[in-house]
């Protein structure tokens, strides 16, 4: 498995700087509360479910188990997590954390008959749709890659899975909620609600626009135990959803994944009408197998040096949601973590994009798309698009936006990250992003 090396540390991490917001935590009388909370969730759960799960194994008799359902083996390796005395992790995140997955475990026929209603309803509809030269944009985290999607969007010709869509991917759903739900909530309460279940933390680095597109893989993940997962040792992570590369540790979970992006883009296109499908995220492991489904694929990405993106996606990570009583994961954990796996992409995502032959692909540097946003988008235009213009309305400059006082901005050394080591490892990819080698840490 090739996100296992060994990286040099500088020092041990703190966990906890001066400055930085206090973490959650469960002690005494609120985790006593928090238990019991859980546990009557558990048995309201179970009797809720109870008449479902007849009907749900009955249909699973005829139907492949739909991709929102996580695997039984996911389930039971994340509860034996749980059980054992993780080292960092404290007993009362781990006793919680089970009764989370206990819970979710009893939601499985909900979801499942939610997805193969979909397949009853719209199943030959869905079978029809064309998926023509959709725009896979496959860039490394923190790479600026959302804003470019988001202006992409706004393209009439271009349709995108947005935030709600993703979560809740049921066509049915899609039509009925704005007819129920959309009458009790505006769109502006809805982005409101969504705001205010995330940890500002989070949110300084990443706004949630609920109408607009995200990271499509990570949504997904929500339903395969991912929120969950962070927090269950630092290698569980990388097995269960490593995004680099297909292992056999994480080959079900990109199987379920590629069913996912299909019927959800054909839904997509259906649900709009517009011809253009583009998904957004972070799944290079699926790049060979998306070139081959769809041979008129574009793929494109957003190259930004790898010390600035990873020390913001390592104090992203930290504040990543999830269950909002447990406690984030351990720094340690983050770097060990996170270090491998983007270095890993780093080298992946430069020999992909770099081969010759096969699908057409676009590499977009990250200072060429803050200094000359019109140029950026015309190429990408160019080269995903065959026009030599976008539409008029697609913005040649970018709006302003604040992106200093993180509440918390961990340096790189801060994190134990030899930043003159990661350049020497990644020197050719740093050349590639336009670093001069040798100045990347100035």
């Amino acid at each position: 498995m090739t996100y296992r090396f060994e990286a040099p540390v500088l020092g041990e991490i703190a966990e906890h700087l001066p400055g930085e917001p206090a973490e959650p935590g469960l002690s005494g009388g609120a985790l006593a509360a928090q238990v019991g909370g859980r546990t009557l969730l558990v048995l309201v759960s179970a009797l809720l479910m109870a008449p479902l799960w007849p009907v749900y194994l009955a249909a699973r008799l005829v139907a492949e188990r739909p991709p929102v359902v996580s695997p039984p083996a996911r389930y039971a390796r994340l509860l034996r997590l749980a059980a054992r005395a993780t080292p960092g992790l404290p007993a009362s995140a781990r006793l919680v954390a089970a009764l989370i997955l206990v819970q979710r475990w009893l939601w499985t026929p909900a979801w499942g008959l939610s997805w193969l209603l979909d397949e009853l309803l719209y199943g030959r509809a869905l079978d029809r749709v064309v998926v023509t030269a959709p725009i896979f944009e496959l860039s490394a985290a923190r790479s600026g890659s959302t804003q470019l999607a988001h202006y992409l969007e706004d393209d009439p010709d271009i349709c995108a899975p947005n935030i709600l869509q993703t979560l809740w991917p049921m066509r049915w759903a899609w039509w009925l909620a704005p007819r129920t739900l959309g009458r009790l909530w505006s769109a502006e309460d809805v982005c409101r609600r969504m705001e205010a279940s995330m940890p500002p933390a989070f949110l300084q680095r990443h706004e949630m626009e609920p109408f607009r597109t995200d990271t499509f893989e990570v949504l997904f993940m929500h339903s395969q135990l991912g929120d969950l997962v962070w927090i269950l040792g630092q290698d569980t992570y990388v097995e269960e959803f490593g995004t680099a590369e297909i292992t056999p540790t994480n080959a079900v979970y990109w199987s379920d994944f590629l069913r996912f992006l299909d019927r959800v883009g054909r839904k997509t296109l259906l649900h709009t009408g517009r011809p253009r499908l583009m998904i957004k995220g972070h799944f290079l492991a699926v790049a060979d197998e998306l070139e081959r489904r769809y041979p008129d694929a574009r793929f494109l990405t957003v190259l930004r040096r790898p010390d600035k993106r990873l020390q913001s996606t390592i104090c992203h990570h930290r504040y990543q949601p999830g269950a909002s009583t447990l406690p984030p994961a351990p720094w340690a954990w983050l770097v060990a973590r996170d270090l491998p796996l983007e270095i890993t992409y780093c080298e992946r995502e430069q020999a992909w994009f770099q081969r010759e032959g096969g699908a057409r692909r676009c590499v977009i540097r990250f200072q060429d798309f803050v200094r000359d946003l019109g140029g950026a988008v015309r190429r990408v235009y160019r080269d995903c698009l065959d026009r030599d213009e976008p539409p008029p309305h697609v913005p040649r400059e970018h709006a302003p936006r604040k992106r200093t006082d993180y509440a918390v901005d961990r340096s790189l050394r801060q994190l134990g990250v030899d930043e003159a080591w990661l350049e020497r490892r990644l020197a050719d990819y740093y050349r590639w992003c336009g670093v001069e080698v040798g100045q990347a840490a100035k």
